[in-house]
């Protein structure tokens, strides 16, 4: 009897092509979705409203961190530094301010007051800290799993 999953139906032409293809699909989704709830974000909904497209994201996210720290992958054109961290880390924080200040200010029109701009300067530094404490903490497991696999390769070769 014949293993169905033995059996490869593309030849590697074709199966590189159609991993680039679900490769494209999946990060066009992801972007799409956090598109969406940045918008849906901007106009006022709830996080409550926003729930499902939020779990689909973060579902998402967990997937691709986990599955490429398994693995020992972290990107093609870099590898992960402590200044590289920082930046994505202050970038998250900003992006995550303006989007705040823009939702409190305008959209909801919230008197502009100090106490306002205060909560929303805290919570920017809360997602820093956070952003950067998983940022690290992956960053520490790359490395610690890039070098186990590096250590299993070099003895396959001896």
């Amino acid at each position: 009897m014949k293993d169905k999953k033995s059996e490869k139906m593309l030849d590697e032409m074709q199966d590189r092509k159609l991993l680039k293809i679900e490769e494209f699909g999946f990060w066009l989704v992801f972007w799409v979705l956090f598109a969406v709830i940045l918008l849906q974000a901007l106009m006022g909904a709830t996080l409550k409203e926003l729930a499902g497209e939020i779990a689909a994201l973060l579902a998402a996210s967990v997937y691709i961190a986990f599955s490429s720290l398994k693995n020992g992958l972290w990107a093609r054109s870099y590898t992960p530094t402590l200044k590289a961290d920082v930046i994505a880390s202050a970038i998250a924080s900003v992006i995550f301010g303006i989007i705040n200040a823009v939702r409190a200010f305008v959209i909801l029109e919230k008197p502009v007051e100090l106490g306002a701009a205060v909560q929303i300067a805290v919570l920017c530094v809360g997602v820093f800290i956070l952003c950067f404490a998983l940022m690290e903490g992956f960053r520490l497991i790359y490395k610690k799993r890039r070098s186990k696999l590096d250590d299993i390769e070099e003895e396959k070769e001896q």
